[in-house]
């Protein structure tokens, strides 16, 4: 009787201690990461699976934490000059379109980075080649293309001042109603020629993005083989005017407009 009431306790600050360290360690991360990683461990998602991350590289302490059985990391950047030091997390520099493996999965975590992978149609088929049967893809992508900011700014100028998507001088949509020259000379006024042609030349020709649709997105997603359990909204949607919407349809013969970011969940 003594351990049983002894024993309670000591399990009770367990775990607590355990949550305690999983959110100092989340609290590291940025935001959209941690978001994720919080929706997928409330489903219960992380618990004693194989995880592939696609597109990053969790900490091996968060995965630890996260109760997972191995937690493998592709990224052919990211995970480049990486050793893996533990057989149930390892780094793999390689593309998903190409990624082959002995393992299955039970779940394909991807925060991020589906709107910088070309051939998403290639590699979503790939992915599911990779999942075991009932085994789970839970991604979080944005802001895209198709979106008022769905350039995916990203620009550091010399002196260190980022300009990105969150703070770049120039109308909502702008990447989706006017030419780089246009954007150019909208930009000149603010940050100068050097900054300007360099911003407007990334905002086009960054190898870094898709420039992928939402509606692209959905035609991918329908057309592969996996079971839609989730494909929402993730961010609050910002809708064009009536009249900048009836433009943006006859420009680029879309609809949607107004999804910032999407939340997707597949099944295998």
């Amino acid at each position: 009787m003594y351990l049983l009431i002894f024993g309670f306790p000591v399990i009770i600050i367990l775990l607590f201690e355990g949550g305690s360290l999983l959110n100092s360690l989340l609290e590291k991360l940025p935001i959209w990461q941690q978001n994720h990683i919080n929706v997928c461990k409330a489903s219960g998602l992380f618990e004693n699976a194989k995880v592939l991350e696609v597109g990053g590289c969790t900490d091996f302490e968060i995965t630890k934490a996260l109760g997972v059985k191995s937690w493998y990391c592709v990224d052919p950047i990211r995970c480049l000059n990486k050793v893996s030091e533990n057989e149930n997390y390892k780094y793999f520099a390689e593309s998903i379109l190409t990624f082959s493996s002995d393992e299955k999965f039970d779940l394909i975590f991807a925060t991020n980075s589906f709107e910088h992978i070309k051939g998403l149609d290639v590699g979503i088929a790939n992915m599911y080649s990779l999942l075991k049967n009932g085994g789970k893809l839970s991604a979080l992508l944005g802001p895209i293309w198709s979106s008022y900011k769905g350039h995916h700014l990203w620009y550091r100028k010399t002196n260190g001042e980022l300009i990105s998507f969150n703070n770049v001088k120039l109308p909502n949509w702008a990447h989706l109603l006017y030419s780089e020259d246009e954007i150019a000379e909208m930009l000149l006024p603010v940050y100068g020629k050097e900054d300007s042609l360099r911003i407007s030349n990334l905002i086009f020709h960054t190898q870094g993005i898709n420039r992928l649709f939402y509606d692209d997105y959905k035609s991918i997603v329908d057309n592969s083989k996996l079971k839609i359990l989730e494909f929402r909204d993730w961010h609050k949607s910002e809708y064009p005017s009536e009249d900048l919407q009836k433009t943006l349809e006859k420009k680029h013969s879309r609809k949607n407009f107004s999804t910032v970011s999407i939340k997707l969940l597949l099944e295998k």
